[in-house]
């Protein structure tokens, strides 16, 4: 086991996809000692975790959390659970996930700023996002919205095809711009940008940030280790307790405790620390040291997936003849469904290109099923193995709910830190999602239907349900398709949601300091006021580095 100090001027708690960022620039200045504690075993342990087709092979495996959440009454009717994947790996999700790597929308930020998230305007986290970023493509290079000298590489697809191509012309086509999806105005299509090495390796926070800085001897990295408790005294953070193979730790603080456990770890150690609702935490008989609303405010994004078949020939799926170095996913686009006036000018609906066909559900092993009659009946055969369907000429849009006003929960089941959360995501319990989602489906129907997508013959398979007396475009055939169908996207946020100092509803600061609580932060996720308008990876990223830059500098 790697030697302990009693003391750590930094202990950093979850080394994901923020809290890998957060650790190694703390680490940058030698006179201060940092100690990174991961649940999970190093990245460098499971070989896989640097090949970028492999990530969905990755989850259910020992570096993914597998949690498992509350059935949902809306949603997920045709699974026989909901589960939700997690990284427990060095680098976290940034190690399994599909590294696609948006900025989001400039309005996001913005719109934090509305909120009373001061310091956290587009204007203020762009520099953050240059920092992290490494934009190998030629494209990138001489923007003012790239960098070419960041830990992070961020690459173009490295082949696109012609449908992918002919996804992007479709939604100009449609009156949409050609956008490029880093530059904050991201409403219309483009190139989907992925954290992928120019050798074709994944580009995850470990391999960026801790691997470079592990030979610091002011910096320690302990992997295996499961932080149980944050150790808080007179309202001050003085240490955090753990468990390895060797039994329990504990390790002092002369500065600060980071949580970067991510929009579900984090709010479990705090609550488990006495930082959450009292009245939650007197269920348990844990004594409440700040009374925060922990847990609460959980938002999600929810997709559906539509898989289209090409006409042989179509050159559809590089996956199939180069399955090592890319991640599928080549295109995207960002529309408003205008079913609503939003506050801010965010997308509200994204469409993904991937190539190939994916499994209904995650998994391969997944049953899938409608539900009938208070039984279960098979739906959709499953029968094609994986690697027929890599083969065959297609691929899949995944049109994803962005803006969602359903929000849900997690909360503690047990006081054993082994125990999981109960996690209640609440999909579609406001009905605004659910006419949003169809609209979304409505859309991606229109691109297939276009003169750019006309020559590839593409045939989008069946949304119907089964015995159902409605027709298969109608709003309420539609509608059963994603109750029963749609799944996460994998981007669970604002658990711990940053706030003005009068607002009742934050965890955190703008400064990401836990409110009534000396020496305690939480970067990662959690933190978001709003879920931002794309995939989470690279805001995580960004919130790492500008978190790390609140505490050297106080953001200055």
């Amino acid at each position: 086991m790697t030697n302990l100090q009693d003391s750590y001027d930094y202990i950093v708690c979850g080394g994901g996809s923020a809290g890998c960022v957060v650790a190694s620039r703390l680490s940058e200045d030698p006179n201060r000692s940092v100690l990174l504690l991961e649940a999970g075993p190093s990245d460098l342990d499971w070989i896989d975790t640097h090949t970028p087709s492999k990530g969905i092979s990755l989850q259910r495996t020992k570096i993914d959390w597998d949690y498992k959440c509350k059935i949902q009454e809306n949603s997920y009717l045709a699974y026989e659970d909901v589960t939700w994947p997690r990284g427990k790996v060095l680098g976290g999700c940034s190690s399994n996930n599909s590294m696609l790597f948006t900025r989001c929308s400039a309005a996001d930020y913005d719109s934090w700023t509305m909120l009373g998230c001061d310091g956290w305007s587009w204007k203020d986290v762009l520099p953050y996002f240059l920092k992290a970023e490494n934009g190998i493509s030629s494209s990138f290079a001489g923007s003012e919205f790239h960098n070419v000298g960041g830990p992070v590489t961020v690459s173009k697809p490295h082949r696109p095809t012609m449908v992918s191509s002919a996804f992007i012309e479709a939604g100009i086509e449609l009156g949409y711009k050609n956008v490029d999806v880093m530059s904050g105005d991201i409403i219309g299509f483009g190139d989907l940008p992925a954290s992928i090495d120019a050798d074709g390796k994944r580009a995850s926070t470990a391999r960026a940030y801790v691997h470079p800085a592990m030979k610091r001897n002011n910096f320690t990295v302990l992997c295996n280790a499961h932080v149980t408790k944050i150790d808080i005294k007179d309202k001050k953070a003085v240490g955090v307790c753990f468990r390895t193979d060797d039994g329990e730790k504990r390790v002092a603080v002369n500065k600060e405790v980071i949580v970067s456990g991510g929009a579900v770890n984090s709010p479990q150690l705090l609550l488990l620390s006495g930082v959450g609702p009292k009245s939650h935490l007197e269920e348990f008989g844990i004594e409440c040291v700040a009374d925060l609303p922990v847990g609460q405010n959980l938002q999600d994004h929810i997709a559906t997936q539509m898989m289209v078949s090409v006409e042989p020939g179509s050159e559809v799926n590089t996956l199939s003849n180069s399955p090592v170095d890319t991640n599928g996913g080549e295109a995207a686009g960002f529309i408003k469904t205008g079913l609503e006036e939003p506050e801010v000018d965010s997308p509200d609906m994204q469409f993904i290109y991937n190539e190939g066909f994916f499994p209904f559900g995650q998994y391969e092993d997944v049953k899938v099923h409608v539900l009938k009659d208070r039984k279960f009946y098979p739906i959709l055969s499953q029968d094609m193995p994986h690697e027929e369907r890599l083969l065959k000429e297609g691929f899949t849009i995944f049109p994803t709910f962005l803006h969602p006003k359903s929000t849900g929960d997690v909360k503690l089941a047990s006081t054993d830190p082994m125990t999981p959360l109960s996690i209640d995501p609440n999909y579609f319990d406001h009905p605004y999602d659910m006419n949003a989602m169809i609209k979304g489906i409505r859309v991606a129907k229109e691109l297939l239907e276009t003169r750019a997508m006309a020559p590839f013959g593409c045939k989008l398979n069946c949304l119907k349900m089964p015995d159902s007396k409605h027709d298969e475009w109608s709003d309420e055939n539609l509608e059963a398709f994603v109750r029963h169908y749609a799944w996460t996207m994998f981007h669970p946020t604002s658990t711990c949601k940053m706030g003005a100092k009068d607002d009742p509803s934050a965890v955190v600061d703008p400064q990401l300091r836990v409110r009534g609580i000396e020496g305690l932060r939480v970067i990662d996720a959690s933190i978001m006021p709003k879920v931002t308008s794309g995939n989470t990876n690279a805001p995580c990223i960004m919130i790492g580095e500008k978190g790390a830059d609140l505490i050297i500098n106080g953001g200055e």
